[in-house]
C-alpha cells in the first residue's frame, strides 16, 4: 500500500494534499481513524486529477464534501479521501448563482441574501456543501434544492466526461435524486435560479430559519443531522420521543434530548456507538410501529 499511496501522490503534482490524516477532523460528527491519505483539490480539474490518478492505481478512494452526512469507521479508511471543501468558486450573474461543489450551503444562502435573491433561505444554517445539497436534494423550512437548482455539472468516472444536465434531469423526490443511485456521478458545480429581493428582508428570513435552528437541534454537540429520513405520514423525532428514546445513550453517543431524530456525540462516541443506536432505533420503530426507517447518514468503512 506504501508504494501505491507514494505513486498515487506523485501523480497529484502540486495538489495539496497529507497521508494519515485522522478523519474525525473531516466530519461534523467529530468521529473517525486514519485515512491513508486526504486529498484537497481546489478546482475541478484538481478533482478529476486526483480521481484519474486514483482510478489508474487501482487505490481506492472516495469523495466527501463538508462530512456532515458521513460516519467514518473508528479504525479509518484506507485509501484516499478526496475532500471538495476548498472548491469554493461562487459567482452571481443576474439572478444565476453559479457554486463549485465544496460551497458551504449556508454561506452560498449568505451570499444570495447579501446579493439581494430570494429563493435560499431554506438553506441557511444546513451545515452540507452544495455537492451534498444537490445530491440529496437538501431541503428544511418549506424549501428544497429541486425548488431553485437550474443546472449542474458532473464528472463521470466510468466513461471520463465532464455532463451538464438540467433540472428535468436530475428527477427530483425527497432526499433523492438522479445523483443517489449514480455513484459514478461526482458533482463539479451547480447553478441555481434566483428571485430579485430586498437584501434585508432575505437576511431577516435566514436568521429567522437559524433561529428555529438553534432552538430546536443540538447544534451544541457534533452530529451528521438528521439520521433518518422522514418516513410518509410520520415524524421521526415524534415516535423516538414516543418510545421514550431521547437521551439513551450507547457510550459517547446519544440521542439527542432535544430532537429524537439526531444522535450527538457527547465526546469519545465510536463509529460503533453511533451504529448501535441507529439499529436500537429502528428496532424499536419497527416493533413499535410498522415503519421501517431509511438512514440519511452513509457509514464509510475501513475496507
Amino acid at each position: 500500500m506504501c508504494n501505491v499511496i507514494s505513486e498515487f501522490v506523485s501523480g497529484l503534482g502540486e495538489i495539496k494534499q497529507e497521508r494519515d490524516v485522522l478523519l474525525s477532523s473531516l466530519s461534523t460528527f467529530k468521529i473517525g481513524g486514519p485515512a491513508d491519505i486526504a486529498v484537497y483539490p481546489e478546482t475541478s480539474e484538481e478533482l478529476i486529477t486526483a480521481i484519474k490518478a486514483a482510478k489508474r492505481l487501482g487505490l481506492r478512494y472516495t469523495v466527501i464534501g463538508n462530512g456532515s452526512n458521513i460516519l467514518f469507521d473508528d479504525k479509518g479508511y484506507r485509501g484516499a479521501v478526496i475532500s471538495t471543501g476548498r472548491m469554493r468558486e461562487l459567482k452571481v450573474e443576474g439572478n444565476r448563482i453559479t457554486a463549485g461543489c465544496g460551497v458551504p450551503f449556508t454561506a452560498l444562502a449568505a451570499r444570495a441574501a447579501a446579493e439581494g435573491l430570494s429563493g435560499l433561505e431554506f438553506a441557511y444554517g444546513i451545515p452540507g456543501c452544495v455537492g451534498g445539497a444537490v445530491v440529496m436534494n437538501a431541503g428544511a423550512y418549506g424549501g428544497a434544492v429541486s425548488d431553485v437548482l437550474e443546472s449542474s455539472d458532473y464528472y463521470d468516472t466510468l466513461s471520463g466526461e465532464t455532463v451538464t444536465i438540467g433540472h428535468a434531469e436530475h428527477c427530483y423526490r425527497y432526499r433523492h435524486s438522479v445523483y443517489s443511485d449514480a455513484k459514478e456521478r461526482v458533482v463539479l458545480g451547480a447553478v441555481f435560479a434566483l428571485t430579485h429581493s430586498e437584501p434585508d428582508a432575505v437576511k431577516a428570513k435566514n436568521e429567522e430559519n437559524m433561529n428555529a435552528r438553534r432552538s430546536k437541534q443540538p447544534l451544541e454537540y457534533p452530529s451528521a443531522g438528521s439520521v433518518f429520513k422522514r418516513p410518509e405520514g410520520y415524524f421521526v423525532g415524534k415516535m423516538v420521543e414516543d418510545l421514550a428514546l431521547k437521551g439513551f445513550s450507547v457510550g459517547g453517543a446519544q440521542i439527542s434530548e432535544k430532537h429524537g431524530g439526531f444522535i450527538i456525540n457527547r465526546g469519545g462516541a465510536s463509529a460503533g456507538d453511533v451504529l448501535e443506536l441507529i439499529r436500537h432505533i429502528e428496532e424499536k420503530v419497527y416493533r413499535e410501529y410498522g415503519v421501517r426507517l431509511e438512514c440519511e447518514i452513509m457509514y464509510i468503512p475501513e475496507k
